[in-house]
């Protein structure tokens, strides 16, 4: 039996170009001699549609696509993914009872279809309780951006509803080769990712059911996005799907999907990652390429072959990739034939010249073009260096002057009185002005002049405190770089220097050293808003904090102080910057926070920077995923006020009575 994996793009919104796209891979395969060919989760219409799945005639419109992809399964067998409105559930069970979806909609399901021969292939057992050739996803996660219990009913609930053991409702299917039948076990995703889900203090595993139930392989089709860690996280899984099923283990079959979707607030990426395990659950055949489409064909004797060793490219690579993918994206996103054009703000700092060179690399040079906008409170020496990064890319670059801008609107502004006070604009206020200016006037409005589309230019930490002005640098189409820490950006400027551009692109003089100071001829981050102004972030360790944060396993305020009572601090400062503890031990000197009085300040001060600036985060636009928990729709929050626990009252009286923080010998008064 001749097996494909079709490791596909799928451009959400588009089952047209998809259904095209498919029918011409199933071409292919059938010219290869191909028995079957799997294709990802919800491949025909995307899978990150929100609400868009609640609307059953687009639900409808989908299940269109059907008809002829069952026509085109004439000589193969074809397994694949797409939405399921079972609005028959009554005749194929014979009653008249309700059996609606959770949401009291017509019931739907994420569901794997599988054809042969231009009909649905049949079951080793089959039931009156699920449509013919279609298995509906059983376990549907809700972490994270994922809502599939929001629109789906799964296997499970069917379960339930007619009183019938899941066990029964997971039948491998019949797949005919040559006159010999053949019992394959199919799963969605997240059926794979089965040991947190619980039933009877075990896990409760669809795979086991699927060969208890007499699978000789399983199929995974998946729409999994890219994380750091992805493909070892499931080596790990299969693992342990291995484990827990024992000698009976089949080999394992993962197809995965590339490209780009997103969900309103967050732009993710799916690098595919497709594998086929052995019976031991070791990886014998891997993609070729991440985020490229590939026709994986696996024979009976590739199974015998021996176990793989997987080789990951570094983090800041992969980060990278995903970066340019995001960037890409946009063009989907907005219906566009060709990559847009783009317009940055090239301040002379490094973020902005981080998002420049990514621009360059995803859209071209052609397609990017440079403004420098400064007041009086701009140096000569990030006005040169913009210049200089915008000649390094080889992009366009003009200065726009907003002074006279900014005096016209703050004597505008001064001008009137509306309260009868005689209230002045205060130094803030006046650089809130100019960096709205920046903005709307100028960047959003040449924008428009030029058919381009302009970037809001915040990292991770910036979006975290709200250090950016409403209506002026938290505008733009997308934010690249919003889910990178600083560190992260200095890793990148190397990472161009170096690898990508292969020469100097982004000054020397950006980068400061390994604990984040600066000599005196360098640029340290800043706003320029304002006279002699300098971020009030202590970087590198206020990053490491965030990453506490924003974890997939997310710290509070309280653990942070527990950590620095208990003397661990350092180590969780050195482990998050990828450093050892003595590093992290040093930069919390640095900084001054190995005074306890100073820590308990500054941690109050970051905490409640965060919890103040949710009002901002959720006007922001897009934010392209490269962590585990992502703000956007990834960290989903509320607007609420700033208030101390109970708990962090007591830790912080106790932590006021230490003298120092040394580690694990903090000394008390």
């Amino acid at each position: 039996m001749k097996i494909a994996l079709a490791q596909m793009e799928v451009v959400a919104g588009r089952p047209k170009k998809t259904l095209e796209r498919m029918l011409h891979i199933i071409s292919e395969a059938k010219n290869k001699g191909v028995d079957l060919i799997a294709f990802p989760e919800m491949c025909v219409g995307g899978y990150l549609l929100g609400d868009l799945w609640t609307n059953e005639g687009y639900c409808r419109a989908l299940m269109k696509f059907n008809e002829k992809i069952m026509q085109a399964s004439k000589g193969i067998a074809i397994a694949y993914g797409n939405i399921y409105v079972d609005d028959t559930i009554n005749e194929r069970v014979g009653d008249d009872g309700f059996h609606p979806n959770k949401d009291g909609r017509v019931r739907k399901y994420n569901a794997i279809y599988v054809y042969q021969n231009g009909k649905p292939a049949k079951r080793v057992q089959e039931t009156k309780f699920l449509p013919e050739g279609v298995q509906p996803k059983t376990l549907l996660p809700t972490y994270r951006f994922f809502d599939d219990q929001r629109y789906f009913f799964s296997t499970e609930d069917v379960a339930k509803d007619f009183s019938v053991s899941l066990e029964s409702l997971l039948s491998p299917f019949i797949i005919t080769v040559r006159g010999k039948e053949h019992t394959i076990g199919f799963e969605l995703c997240e059926d794979l990712w089965c040991e947190d889900y619980r039933k009877d203090r075990r896990a409760l595993n669809p795979t086991k059911m699927l060969i208890n139930n007499g699978a000789e392989k399983i199929i995974n089709i998946s729409a999994s996005p890219w994380t750091y860690g992805k493909n070892a996280a499931r080596d790990r899984r299969v693992q342990f799907l291995k484990k827990d099923i024992g000698k009976t283990f089949t080999p394992f079959y993962y197809v995965n999907c590339v490209g780009t979707q997103n969900n309103g607030k967050n732009i993710i990426t799916f690098d595919g990652g497709s594998t086929v395990y052995n019976e031991e659950g070791l990886p014998l055949i891997l993609g070729k390429s991440n985020y490229e489409e590939e026709l994986i064909i696996v024979e009976e004797k590739d199974l015998q072959k021996r176990p793989i060793e997987r080789v990951e490219q570094e983090r800041v690579e992969q980060k990278y990739h995903a970066l340019l993918r995001g960037i890409r994206h946009v063009k989907d996103m907005s219906s566009m034939l060709e990559q847009p054009r783009y317009i940055i703000g090239l301040s002379g700092g490094v973020d902005s010249a981080i998002v420049a060179a990514l621009l360059t690399k995803a859209v071209g040079a052609d397609n990017v073009m440079a403004i420098n906008m400064p007041t009086r409170f701009n140096s000569d020496k990030t006005k040169d260096t913009a210049r200089k990064i915008a000649e390094n890319l080889g992009i366009g670059y003009e200065v726009v002057s907003i002074e006279e801008l900014d005096r016209f609107n703050q004597e505008l502004l001064e001008r009137h009185d509306l309260d009868g006070s005689g209230r002045k604009l205060d130094a803030r206020q006046k650089g809130n002005v100019a960096a709205k200016i920046r903005g709307t006037p100028v960047l959003s409005n040449l924008a428009a002049k030029y058919h381009a589309l302009f970037t809001n230019n915040g990292n991770k930490l910036e979006t975290a405190l709200g250090y950016a002005t409403l209506y002026g640098d938290v505008n733009g189409a997308f934010a690249p770089i919003a889910d990178l820490t600083k560190p992260e950006i200095f890793e990148l400027v190397e990472f161009f220097n170096t690898k990508v551009f292969r020469r100097e692109v982004i000054p020397a003089v950006l980068i400061p050293d390994e604990l984040f100071r600066y000599q005196k001829d360098q640029i340290a981050p800043t706003a320029e808003l304002e006279k002699d102004q300098i971020d009030p972030m202590k970087f590198g360790y206020h990053d490491a904090l965030l990453m506490e944060f924003t974890d997939f396993k997310k710290k509070s305020p309280e653990d942070i102080m527990q950590f620095y009572q208990e003397g661990k601090l350092h180590e969780i400062i050195g482990r998050n910057l990828g450093k050892n503890a003595d590093y992290g031990y040093r930069l919390m000197e640095r900084w001054g926070v190995n005074d306890p009085k100073v820590f308990v300040e500054d941690l109050a001060w970051f905490w409640n920077g965060i919890q103040g600036a949710v009002f901002k985060r959720i006007q922001t636009c897009p934010i392209i995923v490269t962590s585990k928990s992502a703000y956007g729709f990834d960290i989903r929050e509320s607007i609420l006020p700033f208030e101390t626990s109970l708990v962090y009252d007591e830790i912080k009286e106790d932590i006021l009575k230490m003298k120092k923080y040394t580690g694990g010998k903090n000394e008390r008064t």
